[in-house]
């Protein structure tokens, strides 16, 4: 079936493609201290009000099937009268979401009309392994494939999908290539007063002529960084509340590299859910860390008084940065400004007294070991995971896969090899043809990963969702996990080992890796393969 004929199914199918509108609103004023061409000066202001997310919509009247397309391919995005974006995009759609519901089936079809291989990747959806959309199964330019599973009980979270070829997918992240998946479950166990909201937080970095700037050496070491951070595609957007409301955030954090440390001024958050959904009780935050590729869910009760106006932000964070050091690395990034308006104060939501129950793995009938390392050209020397994070990092590869680093004015259209430095998994770096371990369905299996380098790495797992048991920073002991969730992405300091539990349910080849995307791609990406 083509794309054409898919979409004559329906009378709704001219929907499919209908676009995002314009970011016109979305991206405001230069940074102050960003490299962004001047021209993005003359971008509209931050401020404006929050917009949802832009909604893929259901093909199907059947109760509990959604059936739709997804046709990643270029478009141009207007961002003021004289200035146009050209990224990739899903149905031409900015950050696009498909809401479904436990229990049901989603049928979608990808029609690949970039000139380049993808695949959509559903991270934290449990689905069959044919499913996925890893670099295994890629669709071939003009070629389509068809991705149909049933979303089955305890999947309710905020997931997302974005594609997954193989030395492909930095490219096509960096081009705005994204989209949010909400599962919601079978009975909601919060109040219906708690007010929700969508965020999915990215970043671009653009040329001068509106093109996607290539990656720079410093991206492919430490995951790239646009100077543009977006949420639900607009800058700074503002959110306004009567005082008293109790909101619910619900957070991804769809950046290649970038992570986020939030705080919302003058209020304590309190995590709700996770990656694989809702967690037992509410944990109480100061602040909270957000790697690339993990959801949050928050609620927060504004603030009583009338005519408020709080900055949720990321702050600065150290991970271990190597090369040139950008400036907006220590600086506070505002995300969204939470209004109060000069109305009535809502009452508190009262909460039930467990969120969900979350069910401790048992003692696992496997073991492994799994060491994440980086080596640097010129620095074997020191051994995996000790190299200087300020040296050069020219010369040859300790593995000689690599070619040289990018040219400062590439086009993102026609990009240079990546530097020559290697990023690994048990001293391997990732291959098609190759499976680190061999596992049995429906075992308990103990991992502990040790992060035997200076920086930090999100550690993310395909297939299934993992229980962290206990950690260990780099001199200390170990300590058991103080409460349960369910995480399919999790952070890893440096020299930091944790011990995570996990069941796989279905056959087949899994992948786990780093998702700092620009590191997976550069070999910290291995397989588990389990029959």
């Amino acid at each position: 079936m083509n794309r054409r004929e898919f979409l004559g199914y329906s009378a709704l199918g001219a929907l499919v493609l209908s676009t995002a509108g314009t970011m016109g609103f979305a991206l405001s004023r230069q940074h102050p201290h960003s490299a962004l061409p001047a021209v993005l000066t003359a971008l509209p202001e931050g401020g404006r009000p929050l917009q949802p997310l832009p909604r893929i919509v259901n093909l199907s009247d059947a109760v509990g099937h959604f059936q739709s397309a997804l046709t990643p391919a270029p478009h141009t995005v207007p961002l003021s009268d004289e200035l146009e974006a050209r990224l990739w995009l899903y149905n031409g759609k900015v950050l696009p979401l498909i809401e479904v519901r436990e229990g049901d089936e989603l049928d979608v079809t990808l029609f690949n009309e970039l000139s380049h291989e993808t695949t959509v990747h559903w991270h934290g959806v449990p689905v069959p392994k044919a499913q996925d959309g890893a670099p295994w199964d890629s669709v071939a330019p003009g070629e389509s494939r068809r991705y149909r599973f049933t979303l089955p009980e305890n999947s309710a979270g905020l997931h997302w999908f974005h594609p997954h070829p193989h030395h492909g997918t930095a490219r096509q992240i960096a081009h705005g290539l994204a989209g949010a998946l909400l599962v919601r479950p079978a009975q909601d166990v919060l109040p219906m007063e708690v007010d929700e909201h969508l965020l999915v937080v990215s970043d671009l970095r653009l040329n001068v002529d509106g093109t996607v700037a290539p990656h720079t050496d410093e991206d492919w070491m430490n995951g790239r960084e646009g100077e543009l951070l977006l949420v639900n595609g607009q800058r700074e957007p503002r959110l306004d509340v009567a005082p008293g409301t109790t909101l619910r955030l619900r957070i991804v954090n769809a950046c290649a590299g970038r992570y986020l440390r939030l705080r919302l001024d003058e209020h304590e958050l309190a995590l709700i859910g996770t990656d694989g959904g809702l967690i037992e009780r509410p944990q109480p935050l100061e602040e909270l860390l957000l790697t690339p590729g993990e959801r949050a869910d928050l609620l927060v009760r504004v603030s009583e008084s009338a005519e408020g106006r709080f900055m949720l932000a990321s702050h600065p964070y150290e991970r271990g940065w190597m090369g040139a050091r950008p400036p907006h690395l220590d600086e506070i990034a505002p995300l969204l400004f939470i209004h109060t308006l000069n109305a009535g104060v809502y009452p508190a939501v009262s909460l039930p007294d467990a969120l969900a129950h979350i069910q401790p793995l048992g003692e696992p009938a496997v073991r492994r070991q799994v060491e994440l390392t980086e080596v640097m050209p010129d620095h074997d020397d020191h051994g995996p995971g000790h190299s200087d994070p300020h040296a050069a990092h020219g010369g040859g590869s300790h593995h000689g896969t690599h070619g040289p680093g990018h040219a400062a004015d590439q086009a993102m259209d026609e990009p240079a090899a990546p530097p020559e430095v290697d990023f690994l998994i048990n001293g391997r770096a990732f291959a098609m043809d190759e499976v680190l371990f061999e596992g049995q369905a429906d075992e308990v299996e103990e991992w502990e990963v040790f992060n035997n380098s200076h920086m930090d790495h999100p550690f993310h797992v395909h297939g299934t969702h993992f229980q962290v048991i206990s950690t260990r920073d780099a001199d200390g002991e170990w300590r058991e996990a103080p409460w349960l969730a369910w995480k399919d992405t999790v952070n890893m300091a440096p020299y930091q080992r944790l011990r995570l539990r996990m069941v796989f349910r279905e056959p087949g080849d899994w992948l786990f890796h780093c998702h700092i995307i620009e590191h997976e791609e550069l070999g910290m990406m291995a397989t588990i393969r389990v029959s």
